[in-house]
């Protein structure tokens, strides 16, 4: 549309095309479905399962926010989305734990997956914004870490409330 009312040339269009973020979706999309096909999906779920808490929903689901917050932070939260959702919806099905709830558990993983995977404040690698404002703002890295963890960590507790309140898990 901005090249059809001359905003834009059609090369400026072609500029403004960032294909790091298309080639980094598509490769995380077939990372997600060999990983699917060839059974890392389900290893990953099983590892997740098979470590030393409590196997509640509740602690399940506050363990994987943290783990996709994490990694959101180093990898970009659209890889982590791709990554994490097969690996939540087999949890879910593992688990297979009645929830007093009127969503269901997969339903509940799903967004966990996407709330923690927008949890990219803590590093300037997590999000392209972060490394647009980076270099003009003057920040360091270290400026990310101090700012970015207290903030993962009031979303975790935010969504702890939310899982316990309105998910009621």
């Amino acid at each position: 549309a901005m090249v059809a009312t001359g905003c834009l040339n059609f090369r400026q269009a072609l500029r403004a095309i960032d294909r790091k973020i298309y080639l980094l979706v598509a490769s995380m999309l077939a990372l997600g479905t060999a990983m699917q096909e060839t059974g890392g999906v389900e290893f990953i779920a099983d590892l997740l399962l098979h470590m030393p808490i409590d196997h509640s929903p509740f602690s399940i689901l506050a363990g994987f926010f943290l783990l996709i917050a994490i990694l959101t932070n180093l990898l970009s939260n659209n890889a982590c989305a791709v990554l994490f959702t097969p690996i939540a919806i087999n949890l879910a099905e593992t688990l297979q734990m009645p929830v007093e709830s009127s969503f269901s558990l997969s339903y509940i993983f799903a967004v966990t997956v996407v709330f923690g995977a927008n949890c990219s404040f803590a590093s300037p690698i997590g999000y392209q914004t972060n490394l647009l404002v980076m270099g003009p703002g003057h920040y360091r890295f270290s400026d990310f870490i101090r700012a970015g963890v207290p903030l993962i960590l009031i979303m975790w507790c935010a969504y702890m409330a939310l899982l316990k309140f309105y998910f009621g898990v």
